[in-house]
């Protein structure tokens, strides 16, 4: 038993059957491969060869229906699934026709419905999505739309896509401070001036002419000069190329970028062609990402969990850390037992061992990891078995004679052998994803965990005033961590958005039925009422904007009812009175 967890763990070493971080992941055992993941991409393409290419082909389409148009489309680079790409060809989200906004309308029989749809998917796909991921979301939400309606498909869409966006924005969206500054011109002392002025004057004289080489280059210039070409060919292809008889705009692009890939010379007749890169390969995924726990047999799946808390430790996996560290020891120490009492040795005492609470809540290493797996998979497979082995010797006399001996084996070694394999895969995987690698941080997880248990918004700015803290004073994350950081802050700020409470629910409903009068009163109870001040601030951000909505709505309705008004009642109509003269009577006095 011994000697073969001792041979486990030797193929778990670095210098054993895994070597390096990424090493022969795809050695696994074909048989075992089939046995329990029947439907990976490793077996998809790798097709069976049996001498018949047609029925073979055939036969293979048959079993992985689901991987037919990768299979006709992309080819295998190694270990990497590629496809050919043309250095023209237009982007993924272009290229897929149910995403045109033309299909969208004709689909949903409306204009800003179709244009919603459109925006939404790509909201929700990631920024590097491909044409076939791009079509099975919009396939997907198009059936989703005729089993329950445009409008709760779109709010569902709509939420989604800013979930998503807050996740995948651009480093200029997350930067956090930009400041340009000009340099002044320097300008130098008296006595830098003396010094440069001094070195103008004691420059090192110029080299000796060369008139033997002067002279040979003289002369072969001159014979480059009078070269005459043999023999011409007429260049056709650049008449078609540079055309631009009939062709749209993006055609004469194309067409230019077709003549660069030929570059022509004509020497004593002799045509030439040299090929540019226009055609690259884009990797559609990678064999090695597809491996997850599913992979591992019904009765191992366990391991892939346990590997993910001891992988990053602390306050999520402290727990499991110190229990694998004590199983750890405690199957150490078990075999020691058990390999005495095969040397004949009497065990009268057992060795101590310490409680769980007393080791380390710090994640594996990969040492740890290592000799973690090598004691899960004997405790795993337990089974040994005595098989008879022929071996030969050469005796003292040096003739080589044959003795029958006893030798203990694994019966599942060959599974155990594929376990492992699998686990040193996920093992590697959880190395090169950054959030987990960042997870192992204890200051890291911390804020991680405080931000999305969060409820309330004002708790959220709070954590994302001490991770900056952290960032600019103390240096305890980086620049990295830090933006991941402040994107997991605004997906938690989107996701409590969408959530509200009963009171808060039942105060909007009444506040947008609400008169001008009700109103003043609302603005009132919003201060100065204990139900409304235990919202989280989120709630109270939603409630004033209700208020502020509905007053905007009331003055409007006012202001309109008012112009309605004024137009409706006319000034009444005054008559002009006829200008009529004025009799004036002088009196002159008569004297008497």
């Amino acid at each position: 038993m011994a000697s073969v967890a001792h041979k486990q763990r030797h193929l778990l070493q670095p210098n054993g059957w895994f070597r390096g971080k990424m090493a022969d992941q795809y050695n696994l055992n074909i048989n075992q491969l089939k046995m329990h993941a029947p439907q990976s991409p490793m077996l998809a393409f790798r097709p069976v060869d049996t001498g018949s290419p047609q029925q073979d082909w055939c036969k293979h389409l048959q079993n992985f229906p689901l991987f037919r148009r990768e299979l006709e489309e992309f080819s295998v680079l190694g270990e990497t699934v590629v496809r050919i790409a043309d250095g023209v060809e237009p982007k993924p989200f272009e290229r897929v026709k149910i995403l045109s906004l033309e299909y969208a309308v004709k689909t949903l029989l409306d204009e800003t419905d179709g244009r919603e749809f459109v925006r939404c998917v790509k909201a929700i796909a990631s920024p590097d999505a491909s044409s076939y991921e791009l079509e099975q979301i919009a396939a997907f939400y198009y059936g989703e739309i005729r089993r329950r309606g445009t409008s709760e498909v779109l709010a569902e869409m709509g939420l989604l896509g800013m979930q998503m966006e807050a996740v995948t924005a651009t480093i200029e969206d997350r930067e956090i401070d930009f400041t340009e500054t000009e340099i002044p011109e320097q300008k130098l002392t008296v006595a830098d001036q003396r010094r440069v002025e001094k070195a103008q004057k004691n420059l090192t004289p110029l080299p000796a002419k060369t008139p033997n080489f002067d002279e040979e280059m003289s002369v072969i210039l001159r014979r480059i000069g009078n070269s005459k070409i043999s023999k011409i060919r007429t260049d056709e292809f650049a008449e078609f190329y540079l055309s631009d008889e009939g062709k749209s705009l993006e055609e004469l692009d194309a067409d230019y970028m077709s003549f660069e890939k030929l570059e022509q010379y004509d020497e004593n007749g002799i045509l030439g062609f040299s090929m540019s890169d226009g055609q690259h390969s884009v990797v559609v995924y990678e064999l090695n990402n597809e491996v997850d726990a599913s992979y591992l047999p019904e009765h191992a799946r366990t391991l892939a969990k346990e590997m993910n808390l001891i992988f990053v430790g602390h306050r999520i996996g402290g727990a499991a850390a110190q229990k694998a560290r004590h199983f750890v020891i405690a199957q150490s120490i078990l075999q020691q037992e058990l390999k005495e009492m095969k040397k004949g040795a009497s065990i009268l005492f057992s060795t101590p061992m310490p409680t769980v609470d007393k080791f380390s809540k710090l994640p594996f290493s990969n040492n740890e990891f290592n000799e973690w797996l090598a004691a899960k998979l004997d405790e795993l497979y337990p089974h040994r078995t005595l098989r008879s082995v022929r071996r030969f010797m050469t005796g003292k006399s040096g003739r080589l004679f044959e003795y029958q001996g006893t030798q203990e084996v694994n019966p599942d070694f060959e599974e155990m052998q594929y376990v492992a394999g699998v686990c040193q895969i996920l093992w590697n995987q959880m190395q090169a994803d950054f959030h987990l690698r960042s997870l192992r941080s204890e200051n890291y997880q911390k804020l991680y965990l405080g931000i999305r248990k969060c409820v309330d918004t004002a708790d959220v700015a709070r954590l994302k005033k001490e991770s900056y803290d952290d960032f600019k004073e103390h240096k305890k994350l980086t620049l990295k961590e830090f933006t991941s950081l402040n994107t997991l802050a605004k997906s938690q700020e989107v996701r409590l958005a969408g959530k509200t409470s009963a009171m808060t629910r039942k105060t909007l409903s009444e506040i947008n039925a609400a008169s001008a009068n009700r109103l003043r009163y609302f603005k009132y109870f919003l201060y100065n009422n204990q139900g409304i001040q235990t919202l989280p601030r989120q709630e109270k951000q939603q409630l004033w904007e209700a208020v502020r909505a509905r007053e905007t709505a009331l003055k409007a309705t006012v202001s309109k009812e008012i112009s309605q008004t004024k137009q409706t009642v006319q000034p009444p109509f005054l008559q002009r009175q006829p200008n009529t003269q004025k009799q004036v009577v002088r009196v002159t006095p008569r004297s008497v």
